[in-house]
């Protein structure tokens, strides 16, 4: 065997047992990465998840340098209305959407929901977050999840398929698909027929005239493409509603997270994601709303001050109840109203 045959093979050698070492390395490496599977039930091209959450998810990647991943799944792990209790059981990892699709569960959250005090969601989602932190959190809510965010969504109008209402008079009678127990409950009262179904049902709803129109923000009429279905538009100051909603994490899945991470994770998630999914729903909300008004003219108004007055006079009772619900779990209730109308004057200056 010559010299130059005996060198070859000995950079054959080491050059196989490098690779025979770095195939354990690399199978470690995929092996220490924490891939958490999101429960993709909104439109996977909708801008709270294009421009929103997934980049929220890149985000965790980056600062945890590869070692949590978020997943997107194909189709629904759970609808709407289990989102929670999917990542509670563990079907889902991570999860976002409204606390009233599943009405009753999350009393406190009815506060922010309330007509007239939502004017910019992205300012009113970060005092959101610091009431959560404040006063709702200590009570044990949600404390068999990791909570992520706590955000709102834009202020609701009045969306309807033929004729503006403008009167309580003109609303009464009307059958009006609701996303909240609180709008619901007050608009049965006044003789309006509230419809529930969630967003992915609206569209069949207008279409097949299940419904005569719907409360909703105006972003989310054009973001689920129903927007041929709606010809008339009365705009509420503050809106008639917002939607609270949430981002959470399975907690087993969280305690497999290092320390580190965890922190990492933390820095970019809480008042800083909540102001940022709020935000994107004004500013959505604001090019929808010119669009809207473009397209229908003189059928896209301002409830007028005495409808205005009317609609505040039917939820009129609705804070106290809250109030006293909210005294039962052990929040002081007008120290938490306080709290976040002064929150949002603070980050509104």
């Amino acid at each position: 065997m010559t010299k130059t045959t005996m060198n070859r093979r000995s950079v054959l050698k080491a050059a196989l047992l490098s690779a025979a070492l770095a195939i354990p390395a690399a199978a470690a490496k995929a092996q220490d990465t924490l891939v958490l599977n999101y429960n993709q039930w909104f439109p996977s091209g909708h801008w709270s998840q294009a421009g929103g959450l997934y980049k929220y998810f890149e985000k965790i990647e980056e600062v945890t340098e590869g070692r949590v991943k978020v997943q997107a799944s194909a189709k629904p792990l759970a609808p709407p209305n289990r989102n929670y209790q999917a990542v509670l059981d563990g079907v889902a990892d991570i999860a976002w959407g409204p606390h009233g699709y599943t009405p009753g569960v999350f009393p406190l959250t009815e506060m922010v929901e309330l007509p007239f005090i939502t004017e910019n969601a992205g300012i009113s989602s970060r005092a959101y977050w610091q009431l959560w932190k404040e006063h709702f959190e200590p009570t044990g809510m949600q404390s068999d999840v990791v909570t992520l965010a706590m955000h709102v969504t834009a202020g609701g109008n009045i969306s309807m398929r033929e004729d503006v209402v403008n009167s309580m008079a003109e609303f009464k009678g009307k059958k009006i698909r609701v996303p909240t127990s609180v709008v619901g409950r007050v608009l049965q009262k006044e003789g309006v027929v509230p419809v529930s179904g969630s967003l992915t049902e609206l569209r069949e709803m207008l279409g097949r005239g299940i419904v005569d129109g719907t409360v909703i923000s105006d972003e989310l009429v054009t973001g689920f493409k129903v927007d041929d279905e709606v010809h008339a538009v009365t705009q509420v100051p503050g809106g008639i509603f917002s939607n609270s909603a949430f981002v959470i994490l399975n907690k087993d899945k969280w305690n497999k997270i290092s320390a580190e991470d965890q922190a990492a994770i933390m820095a970019i998630s809480g008042e800083e994601l909540s102001g940022m999914m709020g935000a994107l729903w004004h500013e959505n909300d604001v090019k929808a709303r010119e669009a809207f008004k473009e397209r229908l003219g003189d059928k896209y108004i301002m409830a007028s001050d005495a409808f205005q007055a009317e609609l505040k006079a039917a939820f009129a009772n609705e804070l106290d109840t809250w109030k006293a619900t909210a005294s039962d779990l052990g929040v002081d209730a007008e120290g938490a109203v306080s709290f976040y109308n002064t929150k949002i004057q603070e980050l509104s200056n």
